[in-house]
């Protein structure tokens, strides 16, 4: 056996020195649980259970996290050396630990029990399971991970792309992408960005006369600029112009909205949308609004509500 000091020996000693406490340590070794469920196996009230897990966790044979308010219990993955040995002691001899059937049946059915009631089971952690989601994850990778749903042989038309966010999010998961902007600052930005893509060109041009032939692209989308354009309607037909039939055109903007001030101190010519304003549009246009879809609203954000329509 490694060698360990005579107090931390003692210790580990200690809480092995306990049928109940083996117990646990058995559950433990084959699923991480709540202290109510060890409790409910082992038939035990939680204050004794509880008290145990105190044992373990100081001599460091459990380890224990917490989601939302619920603590989840496991055997450590790190234990210091002299307790390591011990625990392999003990774990080749829990074959001879009384009520091993009875836990084994309870530990099923209580797992069981999880899986087919679980509001019940979660209704602790859930408050806390996006932000742990969201700290091991990032909070953008669902979004991310559904664009891969898209036909990788499309090509796409970002009209008003700006500094390329949006081409630059939808282009590992298409065949091409085309911004265009009016603005040769936010195309030198666009151009420069760390995650520029090969299938990315950036070209300068204007909504209402676009740079591109005919049914050039499967897919046109303005993101987030069609209230900065006067003649929304010219712009919606020149998308049309450059998609090809059978195509899509995508908008993604604020709902109809009564900050007025956005004009004065951000350039908007329009206040939002409305589906009918839409629809009106795109009949103009000679498109026909497809889909209309009011985006859950971001809680931190401060602008108007967001909508996305697919027109064609």
């Amino acid at each position: 056996m490694t060698t360990t000091s005579p107090s931390t020996l003692l210790d580990s000693l200690s809480a092995l020195n306990d049928i109940a406490r083996l117990r646990v340590l058995r559950l433990l070794a084959q699923h991480e649980l709540s202290v109510g469920e060890i409790a409910d196996i082992l038939q035990l009230p939680q204050s004794t259970v509880s008290r145990h897990l105190k044992m373990l966790l100081e001599t460091e044979f459990v380890a224990r996290r917490t989601v939302g308010t619920t603590g989840l219990y496991r055997v450590s993955d790190s234990m210091p050396s002299g307790a390591s040995d011990l625990w392999s002691i003990a774990e080749e001899n829990f074959g001879e630990l009384p009520s091993t059937d009875a836990d084994n049946a309870r530990l099923v059915s209580a797992l069981t029990h999880r899986q087919s009631d679980s509001k019940n089971f979660f209704k602790n952690v859930s408050g806390g399971w996006e932000s742990m989601r969201a700290e091991m994850f990032g909070s953008h990778f669902t979004s991310i991970a559904l664009l891969s749903l898209l036909d990788p042989s499309l090509s796409i038309l970002d009209i008003g792309c700006g500094i390329g966010n949006a081409s630059s999010l939808i282009a590992p998961f298409v065949s091409a992408v085309a911004g265009v902007d009016r603005e040769s600052a936010m195309l030198d930005v666009a151009q420069k960005r760390p995650d520029l893509a090969p299938n990315i060109e950036f070209v300068q041009g204007d909504a209402s006369k676009l740079p591109f032939e005919n049914g050039r692209f499967d897919v046109s989308m303005f993101c987030l600029v069609l209230h900065h354009v006067e003649d929304a309607e010219s712009a919606l037909r020149e998308a049309s112009r450059v998609t090809t039939s059978g195509g899509r055109i995508l908008i993604v903007d604020m709902q109809e909205h009564l900050h007025d001030e956005y004009k004065h101190t951000m350039g908007h010519v329009h206040l939002g949308f409305s589906k009918s304003d839409i629809e009106t549009l795109a009949k103009a246009s000679g498109l026909t609004l497809l889909h209309y879809h009011n985006l859950q609203p971001d809680t931190r954000a401060s602008g108007p509500s967001l909508f996305a329509a697919l027109v064609g």
